[in-house]
């Protein structure tokens, strides 16, 4: 997998992944400094990627590509958790083949199942596998709302949970604020529907439109008019199915009082 500078991965501990610089600067090793667990140096192979080793989940990794002599030419992050939603070969095949995704370049493949996976648990609200959060905290009265649910553990100390997307002091904070208050959150399990509806968002990110970019409809040769389901619009995405899904397993929306 080619990374750009600056760039953020998701990677997971169940595919195995070699990293390489998306640059035209060599980096000779790359230095991985996880959020959880020990730091790692690792020099290049022949073909210039370097094999990401497992890291605890969830964990983020920060990525320095180094040069000969040692110094951070370029820094990246990694998002580790200990699954995808599905599986990159059931991309390649869908529907048997007759997209011809397994004609892609392997790094299409994973940037669209990336994207799909934004996607999704931005409009979900929620992750179902576990990942790290941030919430900020600006020293206002009240609770902090973190977006997201469930919340599985609070990381900051000076901090306790007080709902299923929310935080609050717990009188030993003594920070100083603005801060930023880490957390654990997401579900243990991948419905058999979320995956179904990631993977159909994915494979809709890499067909070609066959219409004109900002259309929202088209007059037929019978008279009649074609309503495109639109982005931002009518749902999340293009794709029914996969609003529906997020309509259905998602948090929705919340308010704080």
């Amino acid at each position: 997998m080619l990374v750009m500078p600056g760039e953020t991965v998701r990677i997971a501990n169940d595919e195995r992944v070699s990293l390489g610089l998306d640059a035209d600067v060599e980096a000779r090793s790359v230095r991985l400094t996880p959020r959880f667990g020990d730091a790692a140096e690792i020099e290049a192979g022949e073909d210039g990627l370097f094999p990401f080793p497992t890291f605890p989940c969830p964990n983020e990794v920060g990525i320095e590509w180094l040069s000969s002599s040692g110094d951070a030419l370029f820094r990246s992050r990694a998002i580790v958790c200990d699954r995808h939603y599905f599986p990159l070969s059931a991309l390649s095949g869908y529907g048997h083949g007759s997209d011809d995704f397994d004609e892609l370049p392997e790094d299409d493949l994973r940037r669209a199942r990336q994207a799909a996976t934004e996607v999704f648990e931005a409009a979900a609200h929620r992750a179902f596998v576990r990942r790290i959060g941030r919430v900020s905290d600006f020293g206002g009265d009240g609770l902090l709302s973190t977006g997201v649910d469930p919340i599985r553990e609070v990381l900051t100390p000076g901090y306790r949970q007080a709902g299923y997307s929310l935080i609050e002091r717990d009188g030993r904070c003594g920070r100083a604020f603005p801060c930023e208050v880490e957390f654990i959150y997401g579900r243990d399990e991948v419905p058999a529907e979320v995956s179904r509806a990631v993977l159909e968002l994915a494979a809709y990110t890499l067909r070609p439109s066959n219409r004109p970019v900002g259309a929202t409809g088209e007059s037929t040769d019978a008279g009649g008019y074609i309503h495109f389901i639109t982005a931002g619009r009518d749902g999340a995405t293009a794709v029914p199915e996969v609003n529906a899904a997020i309509e259905m397993f998602g948090r929705g929306e919340a308010c704080v009082w």
